[in-house]
């Protein structure tokens, strides 16, 4: 009996044991890491990827133009939890195949299963300047400005520093002096009347005018970048720079306005004297430069009736290649052709105080129906987004009111679009700003103010000046009541010379308004 004692207490200590340690804890189980790769963009050089994980605190990943890629990529998750990312891989080259591997693993250091994204890169230019390899994405500015070209109908026609000035900066009731636009579009749609000829349209037109050729695209770009002398040409307005003319051939027109040097250099010496003044701007002033649309026909509504007789090669050679605009391709060529000209003025202008943007579509609606088969503007602007955002440029477009096209915007490629209200213009109630704004806000889109020498008491009279300042005050309460001012973008058209007319004029009532509408542009929450 004693020799049991001691088995008994072992078989107690035993049972007590089991009792303190609770029922059987289930064995922790191992994660089991995933990772789901997505191709949501790509360019000429970058390619923006979606990952998605589960059980996955750590995403190796590595890729590769040729063989295995490395998994030299690291990216923490932090939670185990689903979890959802976005990865840009930068530096990539044009035209070239890619591999992407990427593996999950879980917070004790399990592997998942290595998954495998193919894809391919997409044409682009040749290189990229330092304002575009230094861009994240396209910034969309506070405001901007429309700044008429060179067509011949301009009065004036130059722009010096003094005109740009009241683009550039404003000063107040108390004299002083801020900076007033971000933003400058370079904008023309038309060359009017040639020797007295029907002109040529940079823009499809229901008007029986001759579409530009290549010499007109390179025309405009001189206006801005290069200078040089310009083709004589009809003007009852003065060219800008002479203030006389000559007869010949029964009609006064105006010598051969040349210049020295392109009109954004004048641009830039005016930011410059005006930083010595005031201090510097937030950021560099940015240009945006319309791009001329490829137009189907060299006559588009004198062919459109007879399209076998229409001239489809009218255009111009790009790399010794007469182009075809039946060929959507060849009119995205076009298109690459003209940004890669504008790219290389830019690089070449060396300016100081400017940042070339993007480009703007010059065509306010983007009809994708009515003679679409003329048009394609389905096809051939996504192309030219495409491209231009392989440059790390933005594309930038200004509707009419409700103008077909302007609830897909973003589907065509576009960075942002404004709308036009017109209804500074609008003599039957057609446009209501009521249904403008509740579009602008449905869509997201930035507003466009406008207003003419007509509101200007100096030029217009009194009488008109009146009535259209009543509408473009209307503008502004719009823009703040609707919420639109402070949360998105405002461009700015002023006819060719309206704003700086305003500014000079010593009217009472346009000063007011002067001031009224500068103060909105400066005080905008938006502004850097």
């Amino acid at each position: 009996m004693m020799r049991s004692a001691p088995r008994q207490l072992l078989t107690a200590f035993l049972v007590l044991l089991s009792a303190a340690c609770g029922p059987d804890e289930p064995p922790v189980q191992p994660a089991h890491p995933a990772v789901r790769v997505t191709l949501e963009e790509v360019s000429a050089f970058q390619a923006k990827l979606v990952l998605q994980t589960v059980e996955a605190t750590t995403v190796r990943y590595g890729c590769a133009s040729s063989g295995t890629p490395v998994l030299d990529g690291s990216l923490e998750t932090g939670t185990a939890e689903p979890f959802r990312t976005e990865l840009i891989l930068k530096d990539l080259l044009p035209e070239t195949d890619y591999r992407f591997d990427a593996r999950g693993i879980g917070p004790g250091g399990e592997e998942g299963l290595l998954q495998t994204l193919s894809f391919t890169t997409s044409s682009g230019p040749g290189r990229l300047y330092p304002w575009e390899q230094a861009r994240t994405g396209v910034p969309t500015p506070a405001d901007m400005t429309l700044i008429p070209g060179h067509s011949s109908h301009r009065n004036p026609l130059a722009w010096d520093k003094e005109r740009w000035s009241k683009h550039v900066s404003y000063v107040d009731e108390n004299g002083a002096e801020h900076w007033l636009f971000d933003c400058f579009l370079l904008i023309e749609g038309q060359q009017t009347g040639q020797y007295g000829g029907q002109g040529y349209t940079y823009v499809l037109t229901e008007a029986a005018t001759p579409s530009a050729p290549k010499e007109l695209w390179q025309q405009a770009l001189d206006f801005w970048f290069n200078g040089g002398t310009f083709p004589w040409q009809e003007s009852w307005w003065g060219d800008g720079v002479h203030t006389f003319g000559r007869w010949y051939s029964g009609r006064m027109v105006t010598p051969s306005p040349r210049f020295d040097e392109g009109q954004l250099t004048a641009l830039d010496a005016c930011i410059r004297e005006t930083s010595a003044r005031i201090g510097p701007p937030p950021t560099k002033r940015y240009v945006v430069v319309s791009l001329p649309e490829p137009i189907y026909f060299e006559n588009y509504i004198a062919s459109v009736s007879n399209p076998a007789a229409g001239n489809t090669t009218y255009w111009g050679r790009v790399d010794g290649q007469t182009l075809d605009f039946s060929r959507v391709e060849d009119r995205v060529r076009a298109c690459r052709w003209f940004i890669d000209e504008v790219r290389a003025a830019f690089a070449r202008g060396q300016y100081e105080n400017l940042e070339l943007l993007g480009f703007y579509i010059l065509p306010e609606i983007l009809d994708t129906q009515w003679r679409a088969e003329y048009k394609k503007y389905d096809e051939v602007i996504p192309a030219v987004a495409t491209y231009l955002h392989a440059c790390n440029e933005g594309l930038y477009w200004i509707p009419y009111n409700m103008a077909t096209g302007y609830k897909a915007w973003k589907d065509f490629g576009i960075d942002f679009a404004y709308m036009q209200p017109n209804f500074y213009w609008d003599e039957t109630g057609k446009n209501p700003m009521a249904d403008t704004f509740r579009e602008i806000n449905r869509y997201g889109m930035g507003l466009e103010l406008e207003f003419e020498y007509s509101m200007v008491e100096g030029v217009g009279g009194a009488a008109s000046a009146a009535k259209y300042r009543a509408r473009f005050d209307q503008y502004l309460q719009w823009a703040r009541s609707s919420g639109v001012y402070g949360s998105r973008s405002i461009a700015l058209y002023s006819g060719t010379d309206a704003l700086h007319q305003l500014a000079l004029s010593d009217a009472p009532e346009d000063r007011a308004m002067y001031h009224k509408l500068c103060h909105f542009i400066i005080e905008s929450p938006l502004k850097p």
